[in-house]
Formats: C-alpha cells, sequence, structure tokens
C-alpha cells in the first residue's frame, strides 16, 4: 500500500503531462447527472495486472485579468475524468471499482467548486494578474489529494460500505453546498 500511495504522484504528474496532449474527447466533464461506466475506462486489465483500478482527473482553469468583470467563474474552471489515462480490472469487481472512482471524482467536483468560489472571492486580485488563480488552484488540488487519501484509508478503497455510505452521504452535502458553483450554473 506504501508503495502506491507513493508512486500515486509522480503518476499523477506523469498522467497530467501526457493528458495535455489528448484530444476533448478524452476528457468526461463532472455532471450530477452522468455517472462514470466500465466504457469510459479506455485501458482494460486483467486479472490484477495492476491495481483494480486508477482514475485520473484533471482541474484547469481559463482565467485572465480582465476576468476581475466576471461575476462567475462557473464556466472557466472544469473538472475532467481523462478516458486514456485510466484503467480497470474487467476481472474483479466493476461495480465496486466504478463506485471508488466516481467517488473520487465527485470529491474533486468539491474542490473545483471551492476553487470557483474562492476565483470569485478573488476576482479583484486578478486584476492585477493571474498568480492568485495558480496559487488557489494549487491550494485546492493539494486539499484534494489529502482528502483522496483519507477516503481510501477510511473506506478501505470502498469496501467498508458502511463508511462509503458515510462518505457519498458527506459529499453530497458538500456539492449541495456548493451549488451555486456547479458548472451548469
Amino acid at each position: 500500500m506504501t508503495k502506491k500511495i507513493s508512486l500515486t504522484p509522480l503518476i499523477f504528474i506523469l498522467t497530467v503531462a501526457f493528458s495535455w496532449g489528448q484530444s476533448n474527447s478524452d476528457y468526461i466533464l463532472w455532471s450530477s447527472t452522468r455517472k462514470l461506466s466500465v466504457d469510459d475506462f479506455t485501458i482494460k486489465t486483467k486479472q490484477l495486472e495492476t491495481t483494480p483500478s486508477f482514475a485520473q482527473f484533471t482541474l484547469d482553469y481559463q482565467v485572465n485579468g480582465f476576468d476581475f468583470l466576471t461575476k462567475d467563474f462557473n464556466k472557466r474552471v472544469h473538472n475532467y475524468f481523462i478516458k486514456g489515462a485510466s484503467w480497470i480490472d474487467t476481472t474483479t469487481n466493476v461495480q465496486q471499482s466504478i463506485i471508488y472512482q466516481q467517488t473520487l471524482f465527485d470529491i474533486c467536483e468539491i474542490y473545483t467548486r471551492q476553487f470557483r468560489k474562492a476565483l470569485k472571492e478573488n476576482r479583484k486580485k486578478i486584476s492585477k494578474g493571474t498568480a492568485i488563480a495558480e496559487e488557489l488552484n494549487k491550494q485546492f488540488m493539494s486539499a484534494f489529494a489529502k482528502r483522496r487519501v483519507n477516503y481510501d484509508r477510511e473506506t478501505k478503497l470502498s469496501i467498508d460500505d458502511t463508511k462509503q455510505k458515510e462518505w457519498e452521504n458527506q459529499i453530497q452535502k458538500e456539492l449541495t453546498e456548493l451549488a451555486n458553483y456547479a458548472y451548469d450554473k
């Protein structure tokens, strides 16, 4: 388990670098109505060649110095699942793997919405340059990474049904509290 956690940042960095060259059809924008499916994982593995599943998410934003005039940043910040950088073992419990990865996608959406909210609250600073956006992005991606580790630990990678339900309920509560910062608002 320790090796997997320590390799995660490296895999994340390599995957993000690789993903920038991918086409938009390789990205799935987070949606409350569209959940992940096995078909969304481009890479299929068998018989525990790797972990049962791995999904790569990316948060991107498009902010410039004139965005201080914008009332909201919901359409300028995106939370994507990257299909070509995500895998699933089709010989294990596929449904559990999908639940696990969807939960991570949902957790990433919480931090995406917090980022949108922080951009709105700091829009006057953006008029002086986009360094604030870069700093906020780092802050929220770091918070997401830490929370991901806590989620993995507490739910035993979603295997503990009771803890999984607790996390799902908490995530839904947070998403509801941040509803004004959803992409489609």
